[in-house]
């Protein structure tokens, strides 16, 4: 059985999600030196990962929030990620060692893509059961 009987509960319980998972972004983004230790080849390539990654997993978590698959809620969830991802850069430019580079937001736009795709296949509803108690 889910703990979370409604489709409001979901919804609340995603937005909460979202807005903490973008305070992580924003936490990351603070961060002077997020420095792997790898060799620079390989901590380029783990950073475009993981611009990938934290931009997709917010999508994902804003569209369960909508808890719909019409395209103006989802346009407005890419269009909402987006301006995040821009708001974001902008606020890496008044970091000291960070900068903010347009090329990042167009990575963010290709996690921000595959968090709609994955919302659009595997929709949280598909994990937590709406069901009813006895």
């Amino acid at each position: 059985m889910s703990i979370f009987y409604n489709k409001g509960q979901r919804q609340i319980l995603f937005f909460i999600l979202s807005v903490l998972w973008a305070s992580f972004i924003f936490y990351l983004s603070s961060r002077p030196d997020l420095a792997s230790g790898f060799p620079p080849a390989y901590d380029f390539i783990l950073r475009k990962i993981a611009h990938v990654f934290v931009f997709a997993v917010l999508a994902y978590l804003l569209a369960n929030a909508f808890d719909s698959h019409q395209r103006r809620h989802l346009l407005f969830v890419v269009i909402v990620v987006v301006t995040y991802a821009l708001i974001d850069e902008l606020h890496q430019s008044f970091v000291a060692g960070r900068h903010g580079s347009h090329k990042d937001i167009m990575i963010d736009s290709i996690g921000i893509f595959l968090g709609i795709v994955a919302y659009k296949f595997y929709p949280a509803t598909k994990f937590l059961k709406n069901k009813k108690s006895g």
